[in-house]
């Protein structure tokens, strides 16, 4: 018989007051684009057109999740989501749909000291990327950041990455095994829960949907066909549930190194750089170890991505993932 390929535990989400609540958070990419071209950015952000997220929009997709979802957390994400030219009218929009009490916005730090105070008001938590590229950047105003931090009572978490994982291939595979054996590894879709809410559609992963815009036009298509439609409907929540239980790969998932990827030292790049540098078979950037261990319930931890002592009370100097 066959070998599944399966990490032990599937937690997709659980039901509590009869709401569907994911394992970690709900992220809302305040724009696509950024300020700075990370090669192996998993939001794909160095070939990214300018896109803004719609407040009003916004509000409208979260206020009808609210009723039937309840994430611990939404997340800020991009791009670099201080980019957004009304970042005040978007940080309102989530408080008033009412879908989750703390919000965090992730930033790569640069723009970090010119945000206004009111804008520090509406948040709860920053989470700060630190590259090798960037520190310099953030280093004299760090002591600033904090003191605003500190005023605004904003949880300040700093990250430090001096690699990456390889997210995607634009050629792909067409190794329907491995694709499969990828996906049931996959930690963004199947344990972390990484939900994204996008123009009107629910995703299990961001990844779905910036693939179909890095791809060539003969094999692209409508990155909706990965989402489920958000409507107030009385069968919603049913279709939500299904499709966050579901063993089918995404379509996008033929692209897609999921939590797999070779490790890769960080560097920034041109587009053109990114471009070739994802020009290559998936075969070619999976690391199969990693593949391994997480098909055998192990390998949980990654050393990709390194915590700092935090300001207030949180974490302490620690490997994350």
């Amino acid at each position: 018989m066959q070998k599944q390929y399966l990490i032990k535990n599937w937690r997709c989400y659980r039901i509590v007051n009869g709401k569907i609540i994911p394992p970690r958070s709900c992220e809302i990419n305040a724009v696509d684009h950024c300020n700075i071209a990370c090669m192996d950015c998993n939001h794909a952000s160095p070939t990214a057109k300018m896109k803004i997220a719609n407040p009003d929009v916004v509000f409208r997709d979260l206020s009808i999740l609210s009723l039937f979802y309840r994430p611990a957390v939404i997340k800020i994400i991009g791009g670099e989501p201080l980019l957004h030219p009304n970042m005040l009218a978007l940080l309102k929009a989530i408080r008033r749909s009412s879908v989750s009490k703390h919000i965090i916005l992730v930033t790569n730090g640069i723009l970090l000291s010119q945000m206004k105070d009111e804008i520090w008001a509406e948040i709860d938590e920053i989470e700060l990327s630190v590259y090798p590229q960037t520190e310099f950047l953030l280093t004299p105003h760090m002591a600033a950041i904090y003191q605003s931090a500190k005023l605004h009572q904003v949880a300040l978490v700093k990250y430090y990455y001096e690699n990456f994982r390889a997210t995607f291939s634009t050629i792909g595979t067409t190794d329907h095994a491995l694709t499969q054996r990828i996906y049931n590894a996959c930690k963004l879709a199947r344990l972390w829960g990484c939900h994204s809410v996008h123009e009107g559609y629910f995703f299990k992963c961001p990844q779905s949907i910036y693939i179909p815009n890095i791809l060539d036009k003969a094999v692209s298509y409508d990155y909706r066909e990965d989402g489920v439609k958000i409507i107030s409907t009385p069968d919603f929540p049913d279709k939500l549930k299904e499709y966050l239980s579901s063993r089918k790969p995404l379509r996008a998932c033929r692209y897609c190194l999921g939590s797999v990827g070779r490790l890769r030292v960080h560097v920034l790049a041109k587009t053109t750089g990114w471009e070739s540098a994802h020009a290559v078979p998936t075969e070619e950037l999976v690391d199969y170890d990693k593949l391994s261990r997480l098909e055998n319930g192990k390998g949980a931890s990654d050393i990709n991505k390194i915590q700092y002592k935090s300001l207030k009370y949180f974490i302490h100097h620690t490997f994350c993932f």
